[in-house]
């Protein structure tokens, strides 16, 4: 009898894990847009996502990659205008050239790294070499200062900022 109820006690809680498996696997399946637009179980309500597939694409590539590495660069171009390793002044340069050119060009992103030991800027996030000559030009003709200084360099961009 003893080893009835324990055959019993563990039907139910094999029964019971498959049962949970399932549900968290359905729950899994579905992405975060799949899950806005089911009614909701108490009011109906859904919510409807407007956007480029692209975007719901990278949501769930992220999800099922654990990375945004692996879908928002690749090897493309940018505009260098600036690079320096005085210690004293190199930052501050840095910083300054960055928002001149932000002033400049707003829709361009701008981007100020360190790698010891130089400060560098570079701009844009270009697919071809064309596109990254064309920005140069009309970088230099709105800032002819930075002429000797500028050039473009290959580089891993966001996918998102290129053009």
């Amino acid at each position: 009898m003893k080893t009835i109820k324990i055959a019993i006690a563990l039907a139910i809680i094999l029964i019971n894990g498959t049962l949970h498996a399932q549900q968290t696997a359905d729950v899994k399946s579905k992405n975060i847009f799949e899950s806005l637009a089911t009614p909701d179980s108490v009011t109906k309500a859904t919510v409807k996502v407007h956007q480029d597939k692209q975007i719901e694409q990278m949501i769930v590539g992220r999800k099922n990659t654990g990375s945004w590495q692996t879908q928002t660069s690749a090897s493309g171009y940018r505009v260098q205008v600036f690079s320096s390793n005085t210690q004293r002044t190199a930052k501050n340069d840095a910083f300054r050239i960055e928002k001149q050119i932000n002033d400049a060009f707003p829709i361009e992103k701008v981007y100020v790294n360190y790698t010891s030991p130089f400060w560098k800027v570079r701009v844009g996030d270009f697919d071809s070499m064309a596109k990254a000559q064309a920005f140069r030009s009309e970088l230099i003709e709105a800032l002819p200062e930075m002429k000797s200084e500028t050039y473009i360099v290959r580089e891993q961009i966001n996918l998102f900022g290129s053009k």
